[in-house]
């Protein structure tokens, strides 16, 4: 069922237990994702007839017998048309960071949900692993030998006498069962849960046969190695593994419920997005990107200084120097931006002296489209651009470096804006 973030509500006919987990549910995710409201609102209608809204979160989610894909509000059938699923893993995958994923596309149809999509890319980057190699590594093992292989085993000092000709050893054994091929094997089995599709399902756990000695416990993030140099034609699989196992099923105590899926902050996800697509754009100028704080004020109480601070998403800078600072914002702009959004990117740009800045938000269709405003008054910054980004421009590899490419051109118009 889709259900579209800030849109119109779908109304449900669930029971008073169904009711309660949805809610419950909706509880746990804020927590997990620390969002100012719950992400799920659920409004009785009347006996076992309820309405459900999605605020503020995007993805794929199963509570019970009920499935819902939480579409972007600038990302979904009526804004993107039916390609609007694989424009919205690229946005994610961009915004993580994730490169390979991002230019990857699969061949689902036009309907097929979310956890399909991201199946169909799993099932592609590991289309001849089996001939190309999996990893190996070294694993531990406790046995008893009539020889001296590896070293003695410390548990078992206590039987070296009487004799009996065996020892107690441990010795590295080649094994498949290694981080990486875990995570692998729990990405297969997980996605042949949330599939729709029963001829996918049937493929990932034919591919999943092709490891019969793993384990199926994910390992931690931690302990999965980089694949780059040695097993190249993994790494978007491995890439997919610990997008899932980042967002993995999840099990409360209270109630038991359990969140399969995965689910994202749109908020935190735009401002990522922004961040690495302005800093791939002023590469080109020769300028660099980060989010770094700066003092705003400083005052002294009781003998102790005391400072506060502003920090933009954005703060595009040349040495040490500050020259265009920029905040996203995942929120429609209306006929003009918020006082609150001009007052904070004013401040930012004020503490920086820098002459330009920019209010960065969402909008559908592709491309960036530019306003200008002149702030009142003397001294920096002397122009707010207010500009809008299309998310569709996240739909294919070619769009993608389009967009690029149109940022970096933006960046020199704002950085040459003359001062008056």
């Amino acid at each position: 069922m889709e259900v579209i973030e800030y849109g119109q509500a779908i109304t449900l006919e669930i029971g008073q237990s169904e009711a309660d987990a949805i809610s419950e549910t909706s509880a746990l995710w804020r927590r997990r994702l620390k969002l100012k409201e719950p992400p799920f609102r659920l409004t009785q209608l009347s006996h076992n007839k309820y309405n459900l809204e999605a605020r503020g979160v995007a993805g794929f989610i199963r509570i019970g017998n009920l499935t819902l894909e939480i579409a972007p509000k600038f990302l979904n059938h009526d804004t993107a048309g039916p390609n609007w699923r694989s424009a919205m893993w690229r946005f994610l995958a961009y915004g993580r960071g994730i490169e390979a994923l991002s230019q990857t596309s699969g061949h689902t149809g036009v309907e097929e949900g979310i956890a399909d999509v991201v199946a169909d890319m799993f099932l592609m980057s590991l289309k001849g692993a089996s001939t190309r190699g999996y990893p190996l590594g070294y694993k531990s093992h406790r046995l008893n030998s009539s020889f001296v292989s590896g070293r003695l085993d410390p548990k078992k000092y206590s039987n070296l006498l009487p004799v009996t000709g065996k020892l107690g050893i441990i010795t590295s054994q080649l094994t498949s069962d290694i981080s990486t091929n875990r995570l692998l094997k729990w990405a297969g089995l997980e996605l042949a849960r949330l599939v729709e599709s029963p001829d996918r399902r049937k493929r990932l756990n034919l591919w999943v046969s092709e490891l019969p000695n793993v384990s199926p416990i994910p390992p931690r993030l931690d302990q999965i190695p980089s694949l780059s140099h040695q097993y190249p034609h993994l790494v978007q699989a491995v890439e997919i593994g610990k997008l899932l196992l980042d967002d993995k099923e999840t099990s409360y105590a209270s109630g038991d419920i359990s969140l399969p899926g995965f689910l994202w902050d749109s908020d935190d996800l735009f401002e990522r997005a922004t961040r690495r697509l302005l800093s791939e754009s002023a590469r080109p100028l020769g300028l660099n990107v980060s989010k770094r704080g700066h003092i705003l004020a400083k005052t002294i109480h009781t003998d102790k200084e005391a400072l506060t601070h502003t920090t933009p998403d954005i703060d595009v800078w040349s040495g040490e120097h500050s020259i265009f600072i920029v905040d996203s914002k995942y929120k429609n702009l209306g006929r003009n931006p918020s006082n609150e959004d001009f007052y904070q990117i004013l401040a930012a740009g004020r503490v920086r002296s820098v002459p330009t800045v920019a209010l960065l938000y969402p909008a559908t269709g592709t491309g960036i489209t530019d306003r200008f405003y002149n702030p009142q008054g003397s001294g920096c910054p002397m122009t707010v651009l207010v500009t809008t980004i299309g998310l569709e421009s996240f739909t294919s590899r070619t769009q993608i470096r389009l967009l690029r490419n149109e940022v970096t051109n933006w960046i020199n118009k704002a950085i040459s804006i003359p001062t008056p």
